[in-house]
Parts: structure tokens; C-alpha cells; sequence
């Protein structure tokens, strides 16, 4: 109890600094600070990314893929949270960093406490190779049990026990990939990540579980073990000369064990989703050049940054994906990938893109509007994310809520309500909001498990905060849909509503609504 007591109070000290660096940094009007120092330092190209000649593999470039993988996971928030403290504490930053980029952050007037960065660096590769021993001991004792064969097989990474079928109805992404025409035809299984899920057949193909590396045996398996052991040992012996070689050391492994496999073996289309995409793995560089199709696709399209009254924003690290082939909503969203994306790859517009569905069936009145926001989180969840302008706050989101609710009522329509699937750290003032908004007599709240487009087919149009692919998926189903802007801080002409109109303020939500008040579309 004492124990629990005296992290509970540090805990609590150590957020009430954080929150003072960015009290600070609004004061003084940086609030582009964080964005700023992510974009600059995942532009700054890490020094010493040599490794072995066995991960030789063409179009990958080791350093580029460092600094990938450094991003997600050093970078963004838990960098934000330490460079907060630092400012709120008034202490240097003590963070494990590389040497170039403590020296980037020198640049910007942060102060930095290079000795202790320098130490956590060390033991942060340290911790890193030994977790990757740890795994690839257990990739080798799991190659060892009995391994089914999969045939021709593609591969989905990432997704959840929503996104798998069991009827044609629902809207996920594996019935939607089966229904894509360009498609990899007459495959026998689909494999995916999803864990404690048993295999079974959907429509005469193989709905198994896979790691969506290739199952080894035999003289492969005995080549993946010597080279694993090589690996091991060459990541050790240069910790910190070539330090990068142990960070990765679990990613090599992977990149190994494609090496040595049969081309059979290995899924001939392998699919990454938009919650991935800065990092690509090594391996799957080695799956294209044995002739497997790896593609990222977007189920969603609200990861643009908000252009201000100033312009437009620095984007997220766009600038630093390097997958070969991506699969879009639109023009919009594939215009916004080249804007910022330096290689040439191949971008295929293909209209919504689904993800999970819950197969719940739906009795919504004839005379509704779907609402589609984005669930706030605690202040101490959201404010070292530092967004500019902070939008996708409680006072916001209650704001859309009340006007929509109001207005809808005030023309008999029923506002059929939609939150984001559950999260941890929800608002509790939200919460509250929508039970008060439940005793509403226009007011229905759905499942948030229950999947978008099964509503929007339901409900005569769609209102959507910015810039939620809601809106779009509306659109594309004949509906009229629109985006809600209660506080005026949204810019009509953002390219990121994709064409979508931006209504703001509540006389502009009123006099949309009195528009299509008397509409029949289903």
C-alpha cells in the first residue's frame, strides 16, 4: 500500500508538470512546438545504421526504416509527454535519444541532459536486443510444433475479431477485400493476427491464424536458426557501434525467416492498415522482391491536420512512409498522399473501405439523421497530444451534440447517434452528456460497436464532425451529409473535408436541416 501510495503521488506530480509545460507553451504561443520537433527530427537521418550483409535486400533502406521504427516507438506521444515535463519542471530533457537528434533538439533551444539521454539510449538498445533474443528463441520453438499448410493465402495484419465474416452482410474488411476487383483470386486461405480465434471456412476458404510470416521446416528451418544465431551474436558484439543492428535485432529476425522460405510459403497479398502506416517492417521488403503484393489501405481518412485561420499545418510524418502501393477512399486522399509522400508509389482510389462490422440488426425510425463525433478524452489523455486547433475536446463535442439534438428536434427528425467504438479514458463530462441526451425524446444512442454504413442506410442523411470519414461514406450511399462545425474554427475551403460542405455555426445547421426536413430519401 505504501508502495501503490508513493507512485500514485508521483504519478500525479509528474502530470501536473506536464500540464504546466503545456500551459506554458499556449501562453507563449508555441503551440506548434511538439508537431515542429517531430517533424524536424524525422527528417534528421541517423548516423551508423550499418548491418549485416546477410539482410541485404533491394529498395530497403536500413536507415530510413531506423528512423521509421524510432517514431513509433520513442516518438510522438511519449516523446511529447517528456519534452512536457522538461518544459514544466524546468528541468533538461531526459529521454533515450539518438546522438543526432539530442542535437537537433539542441538546436531548437531545448534543453537537454546529454549525459543521462546518452545513458537510457544505451540501455534502451540493450533492453531492445534482449527482447528480440527472447522472441526469435520463440519463433524458433514454434516452428518446431506441427504447422498446417495454408495454400495460396493472403494476409491481413492488425485487425480485430469484428473484422472476420460470417455472412456476406457484414460490412468488414475481409468481405469487402472479397468483393474488390482487383483482388488475388482462387486463394485457399485468408490469414490474420486475431488471436483466440479457432479456424473455420468461410465460402470454401480457410479463415486461419497466422503471424503472416512463412511456416519453415526442414533445411529452411535449420538455415533460420543458424542465421538467427549469427544475428544474435553480430548485434551483440556492435551494441554500440552500430547500434541500430540490436534495436531491430526482432524485425532482422523477421526479415530472415522470409529469406529462407519458399515463395509458396509466403501470403501472396499481404495488407497493412492506416493504423501502421508509419512504420513498414523489414520483412516485407524481402515478401515484394519473392513476388508478394504489400499494400497499405486506409479505413479511414481523418488523418490530415486542420488548416487554421494561418494555413495549413505541418502534417504528420508523411513524408517518411515508404509502403509500395496504397489503397485510397478518393482523389482527395490520394492527392494528399503524393503532396507528401516522397516516393512514387502506386495509389488506387477504391472508395470507402470497410473494417469490422458487429451484426447487430438495427430498428431506426423512418424519419432520422445519423450523427457520427469523435469521443473526448481527459484533459490529462489529450493535452500533450497538442493538436492545433484543439478540436476534438469535451466543449466541442458537447457543443455538436446539443445544437444537432436541438435543431433535429425543433423538426420532428430523430438524431440517431453513433460514438466512436469504446476507449479508455473517456470524458466524464461526455458520459454524462449522453445520458442526459438519452432521456431526449428525438435522441437515439446505438451501439458503438454496431458499423456506420449498416445506419447511414438506415437514416435520410448524415451530419459528421470535421473531418470524419463518416461524411464521406454517406455520400457514397446517396445521402445527403455534411460536416458540423459548432465553433467556427474549421476553414470551408480545408482539403480535408474531401469536397464535403462545412456548415458553421448553428444558423447555418438550421437552415441545412429545414432544407431536407421534408425529403423522402431512403
Amino acid at each position: 500500500m505504501l508502495f501503490r501510495n508513493f507512485f500514485s503521488k508521483k504519478s500525479r506530480s509528474k502530470i501536473r508538470l506536464i500540464f504546466k509545460g503545456y500551459k506554458i507553451l499556449k501562453n507563449t504561443n508555441q503551440s506548434d512546438l511538439l508537431i515542429r520537433l517531430n517533424d524536424i527530427l524525422t527528417r534528421t537521418e541517423l548516423s551508423n545504421t550499418q548491418v549485416s550483409k546477410t539482410l541485404e535486400t533491394n529498395n530497403l533502406n536500413f536507415e530510413l526504416s531506423a528512423r521509421q521504427y524510432l517514431y513509433t516507438i520513442i516518438l510522438d506521444h511519449p516523446f511529447n509527454k517528456a519534452v512536457l515535463y522538461s518544459i514544466g519542471s524546468g528541468k533538461a530533457l531526459r529521454y533515450p535519444l539518438p546522438k543526432e537528434w539530442r542535437s537537433c533538439l539542441i538546436k531548437e533551444d531545448i534543453r537537454v541532459d546529454n549525459l543521462a539521454c546518452s545513458f537510457l539510449w544505451s540501455m534502451y538498445i540493450f533492453l531492445k536486443w534482449g527482447h528480440g533474443v527472447v522472441q526469435g528463441l520463440k519463433s524458433v520453438a514454434n516452428l518446431l510444433k506441427p504447422q498446417s499448410d495454408l495454400g495460396i493465402h493472403i494476409y491481413f495484419n492488425q485487425i480485430n475479431k469484428m473484422c472476420l465474416p460470417s455472412n456476406a452482410g457484414d460490412y468488414n474488411i475481409i468481405n469487402w477485400y472479397l468483393q474488390w476487383e482487383n483482388r488475388k483470386k482462387n486463394i485457399d486461405s485468408i490469414a490474420h493476427d486475431v488471436k483466440s480465434i479457432n479456424n473455420y471456412k468461410y465460402k470454401k476458404i480457410n479463415i486461419s491464424s497466422s503471424d503472416g510470416l512463412p511456416r519453415i521446416k526442414g533445411l529452411n528451418l535449420i538455415k533460420y536458426t543458424l542465421w538467427s544465431i549469427y544475428l544474435i551474436v553480430y548485434s551483440f558484439l556492435f551494441i554500440f557501434s552500430k547500434p541500430y543492428s540490436s534495436l531491430l535485432l526482432k524485425e532482422q529476425l523477421k526479415l530472415i525467416r522470409l529469406k529462407v522460405a519458399n515463395r509458396s510459403s509466403i501470403a501472396s497479398d499481404i495488407l497493412f492498415n492506416n493504423s501502421n502506416v508509419f512504420y513498414r517492417p523489414l520483412w516485407t521488403y524481402e515478401a515484394r522482391e519473392k513476388g508478394s503484393r504489400v499494400s497499405l489501405y486506409f479505413y479511414s481518412t481523418n488523418h490530415e491536420m486542420f488548416k487554421t485561420k494561418n494555413g495549413y499545418q505541418i502534417q504528420n510524418p508523411f513524408h517518411m512512409v515508404s509502403w509500395p502501393h496504397y489503397l485510397v477512399w478518393d482523389e482527395f486522399q490520394m492527392n494528399f498522399l503524393k503532396r507528401n509522400i516522397k516516393l512514387k508509389p502506386i495509389i488506387e482510389v477504391v472508395g470507402s473501405i470497410w473494417f469490422s462490422s458487429s451484426k447487430k440488426i438495427l430498428d431506426i425510425p423512418l424519419n432520422s439523421i445519423s450523427v457520427f463525433d469523435v469521443t473526448p478524452v481527459r484533459p490529462t489523455k489529450y493535452f500533450w497530444r497538442l493538436r492545433d486547433p484543439e478540436y476534438y475536446i469535451f466543449d466541442t463535442v458537447d457543443q455538436f451534440l446539443r445544437d444537432i439534438q436541438f435543431v433535429l428536434n425543433k423538426s420532428n427528425i430523430c438524431m440517431i447517434h453513433k460514438r466512436k467504438r469504446f476507449r479508455a479514458f473517456t470524458h466524464k463530462k461526455y458520459t454524462r452528456r449522453v445520458n442526459q441526451l438519452n432521456r431526449k425524446i428525438n435522441y437515439t444512442n446505438i451501439n458503438p460497436n454496431v458499423d456506420a454504413l449498416q445506419i447511414i442506410q438506415k437514416t435520410k442523411a448524415c451530419i459528421s464532425i470535421p473531418f470524419t470519414s463518416t461524411a464521406l461514406s454517406a455520400k457514397e450511399e446517396g445521402r445527403p451529409s455534411v460536416y458540423y462545425d459548432p465553433t467556427g474554427i474549421i476553414q470551408k475551403d480545408d482539403i480535408a473535408a474531401h469536397g464535403i460542405e462545412v456548415l458553421s455555426g448553428i444558423k447555418e445547421l438550421e437552415k441545412w436541416v429545414e432544407k431536407i426536413s421534408n425529403d423522402k430519401i431512403r
